[in-house]
């Protein structure tokens, strides 16, 4: 049997991957329902969602297909219109997501030299993207930064200094930090690639039959449904107290009883699951953490990279996949981090090998021009 503690995004992605590769998956939630709190949304109104790949590849390696999960409620996922913002001298301005639209209107709008200025950096943090993706999301974090690493993600450089590059558009890139709750002094420059992300993936939401947006939580829902559907079982209302060894697996003292795993998911922040094992390496991690007050780790320089908790940071088979991982704490991230977490709990147990490939990474070729 594999044990989730907690019902978070990285936890739900890990156990529907496992349960279709054939395992035993079990669910502990303290809340009274599943993915409870959950807030998906990357825009105030609660409809929008970014990077809905990352969903997409969820639902085709555990089950039916995402579009045909949603087609079966009435319901499509669709672009969203462009985003709107309100400058810091009071006007409103709406940044869409296509390349060439965005020269465009920033060319109209701000002139040719503010849409040059902003088409460079986003090149330059498409790079930068290009290295995240092997920093926790698409691979595990080795805990070190190449020199190669370090050139496209110019660590020391931070958001607001980012911000600097790009005078006529600068709120937009600080609005990224207070997305996440950060200080823009202190948040590293990199964090601003959710820009190219956007604009190489687009925004995206839910509507129905009549064209009207629905709340992003419903891909929370299809989620749980997917867990259901899959036969795990998630035990609500139960809170796990401890994880401990137990003859080469691990014991789990819960609300509900004693339950014994093959391996652990967990799911908590870094500060409670240090109470949950006792280990030392996970409480001199969670010693090195605060919280952001948007969920995942505060982060105070570059070097907050290196203080999170890697996939397994202390006893082998107990993982650790959340918003305060490596990948970071947006809602895909998270699913991402959970797949990795499912590939190693997978390939621990069978020894078997279920990664999308066994190939080096080779980030795929980023578009240029206008």
């Amino acid at each position: 049997m594999i044990a989730v503690v907690g019902s978070g995004l990285a936890g739900m992605a890990a156990a529907a991957r496992l349960a279709r590769a054939g395992h035993q998956v079990v669910v502990f939630e303290a809340a009274e329902a599943p993915g409870a709190g959950i807030d998906l949304a990357s825009e105030p109104d609660g409809t929008v969602v970014a990077l809905p790949a990352a969903w997409r590849d969820l639902f085709r390696k555990s089950g039916r297909i995402l579009d045909a999960e949603l087609s079966a409620r009435g319901l499509e996922l669709v672009p969203a219109p462009p985003r709107a913002y309100r400058l810091s001298d009071g006007a409103e301005f709406g940044l869409p997501s296509d390349r060439g639209e965005q020269w465009r209107v920033i060319g109209s709008t701000f002139g040719e030299s503010a849409a040059m200025a902003w088409r460079d950096l986003l090149d330059a943090l498409d790079d930068a993207w290009q290295v995240l993706r092997r920093l926790g999301l698409e691979a595990e974090f080795s805990g070190r930064l190449t020199a190669s690493d370090r050139a496209a993600l110019r660590p020391r450089e931070s958001l607001a200094a980012l911000a600097d590059r790009v005078p006529a558009l600068a709120d937009v890139v600080l609005d990224v930090a207070a997305r996440l709750g950060q200080d823009p002094g202190r948040l590293p420059g990199w964090h601003a690639a959710r820009l190219a992300v956007e604009r190489s993936f687009g925004r995206w939401r839910v509507v129905d039959a009549t064209g009207s947006a629905r709340p992003a939580s419903l891909l929370v829902d299809l989620l749980v449904d997917r867990l259901a559907a899959r036969g795990v079982p998630v035990h609500t209302g139960v809170a796990v107290h401890s994880i401990r060894p137990d003859h080469g697996g691990h014991r789990l003292e819960t609300t509900a009883g004693t339950h014994v795993a093959e391996a652990v998911v967990s799911t908590v922040d870094p500060h409670t699951h240090a109470d949950l094992t006792g280990e030392r390496a996970d409480i001199r991690i969670a010693r090195h953490l605060t919280a952001s007050p948007a969920g995942g780790p505060r982060w105070t320089s570059w070097r907050t990279l290196l203080d999170l908790p890697p996939l397994q940071p202390a006893r082998p088979g107990v993982l650790v996949a959340s918003a305060w991982s490596p990948g970071g704490a947006d809602p895909w991230a998270q699913l991402l981090t959970g797949a990795l977490a499912a590939y190693r709990v997978h390939e621990d147990l069978t020894g078997e090998d279920m990664r999308p490939t066994n190939k080096e990474y080779r980030p795929p070729p980023v578009r240029r021009g206008p």
